[in-house]
């Protein structure tokens, strides 16, 4: 099964970035919140990440928690084409501290049993 997260997947438009805030729906698991919205695209989903500048001021940190919620997402992200329905998902990290991996885990563990619950 291939597992990488190619550049097509990515959500960078800031129409759809904005159309996702505007009339999305979210799931939270804290530290985690996945911000969704249905959508007609090519694609089974394009996703985002994003940490707030307002905790982490340093870029390095901000980054370091991108990568970890990319690596976790991008090892489970079978769980998200699993619909015939596509989505644009946006996952924030709004917890106040550096996180492991050991947490990110967990919390995207609870966010794809939530998914699961709400797509059927």
């Amino acid at each position: 099964m291939n597992e990488k997260l190619p550049r097509i997947l990515k959500l960078k438009s800031k129409k759809q970035i904005e159309e996702l805030f505007k009339n999305g729906a979210s799931i939270k698991a804290y530290p985690l919140l996945l911000a969704y919205n249905c959508e007609t695209l090519d694609v089974p989903f394009k996703v985002g990440f994003s940490v707030s500048k307002r905790f982490f001021k340093r870029a390095v940190h901000r980054n370091r928690i991108k990568r970890l919620i990319r690596e976790n997402f991008r090892k489970k992200k079978y769980i998200f084409t699993l619909t015939e329905k596509q989505f644009l998902l946006m996952f924030i990290y709004i917890g106040k501290e550096l996180p492991t991996y050991q947490v990110i885990e967990k919390a995207l563990l609870k966010v794809e049993s939530k998914w699961q619950k709400m797509i059927e």
